[in-house]
């Protein structure tokens, strides 16, 4: 999939066929400070429900994104993951998709965490601190 950016027209490519839908996949995810990691988490993980009680991440209080992003292990570059991170552009660093509290969509960088616990067994304790 290209997503084009509106600010320098920089083709960005994800190796997946369309942005996924959170809501439809009822998942939670995050970009990093630099806007070029992405951390995808399901709600149905135990680890995450732990934290906030199995809410849709969609709809988290202040406290809760808090308490989220607090717990959470440094990206492996580029800062941070943080629910008001947008993605950006490869080449300019500009937005090209909304972050969570914008989007229900998201993309999908090489590198990124994609958490599935009933898949491989890397559930979303792999992203928090003091439990990798």
């Amino acid at each position: 999939m290209i997503v084009k950016c509106n600010s320098c027209g920089y083709e960005n490519e994800f190796a997946q066929p369309y942005p996924y839908h959170a809501g439809f996949g009822t998942q939670g995810f995050l970009y990093n400070d630099a806007g070029n990691l992405t951390l995808v988490w399901s709600l149905y993980d135990p680890d995450y429900e732990a934290l906030v009680g199995g809410k849709d991440a969609l709809h988290l209080t202040d406290k809760e994104r808090t308490r989220i992003e607090s717990s959470l292990l440094p990206a492996r570059f580029g800062g941070r993951f943080r629910f008001a991170n947008p993605a950006r552009c490869k080449q300019c660093c500009s937005e090209i998709s909304g972050p969570m509290l914008r989007s229900v969509s998201y993309l999908v960088y090489d590198g990124s965490l994609v958490t599935d616990p009933g898949a491989d067994e890397m559930g979303f304790k792999f992203a928090l601190a003091g439990t990798a």
